[in-house]
């Protein structure tokens, strides 16, 4: 695959980041995640559109070993481009099956996660994205923080941001217990919308968004 957009200027992070992390905020789960997944399917919708016809793109999707496993069920959800699914699946048969899987569309998504996190390190010094830590929904999860902390180890940033999204985690704890307590039957009152979707976001924020960051299961 192509790795599209533009690299982060190393004189700061990059405002488009940035831009895609406050609107992200704004849905509940983690931002990061959210930003990732999004990218990759406009990645994967290009991929179909311009280069399942191209020999030099399916060879070296060949030569990689196609997707994983997240990235190939993904593509069962482009019925837009079903034939050329079909055409990817169908090249893929009649190579030989690889000793390992080098997926193309992941190596584009690690080129990008540093720019997220970088733009979410700055986070509390940007009145917009400070902002929007603070309102939620969204929250990032622990993987893409303990990312953050592995990008900037020792870095003040780490505890700012970690103090900005303290009032979110806290709303979030709140919205879980009260989900809980209204599963008494005795409950006058049935979960509002925030409490229903709590343990939904709580396992998105231990973990992160499900399929992206992939399973500890041995491959071999």
């Amino acid at each position: 695959m192509r790795r599209p957009g533009r690299p982060q200027r190393r004189g700061g992070p990059d405002p488009a980041g940035a831009q895609r992390l406050v609107a992200a905020l704004a849905e509940p789960g983690c931002p990061v995640c959210r930003c990732l997944e999004a990218e990759t399917r406009r990645n994967l919708a290009a991929f179909l559109r311009e280069q399942t016809m191209d020999p030099e793109g399916r060879a070296a999707l060949r030569r990689a070993g196609g997707f994983c496993g997240w990235h190939t069920g993904l593509l069962r959800e482009a019925a837009a481009g079903i034939l050329s699914v079909a055409l990817v699946a169908e090249d893929l048969l009649q190579g030989e099956p690889p000793r390992r899987v080098a997926c193309p569309a992941c190596a584009v998504l690690r080129d990008r996660v540093g720019i997220y996190l970088e733009a979410l390190l700055e986070g509390p010094a940007s009145p917009a994205l400070r902002a929007a830590l603070a309102a939620g929904p969204g929250v990032p999860c622990r993987p893409h923080l303990r990312g953050a902390r592995a990008l900037a180890p020792a870095d003040p940033r780490v505890a700012a941001l970690e103090d900005a999204i303290a009032p979110r985690l806290a709303r979030l704890g709140r919205a879980l217990a009260g989900f809980i307590a209204k599963q008494d039957y005795r409950s006058p009152a049935p979960p509002n919308a925030e409490e229903a979707r709590a343990w939904s976001e709580a396992l998105e924020h231990l973990a992160g968004r499900p399929g992206l960051l992939g399973s500890e299961v041995p491959r071999s």
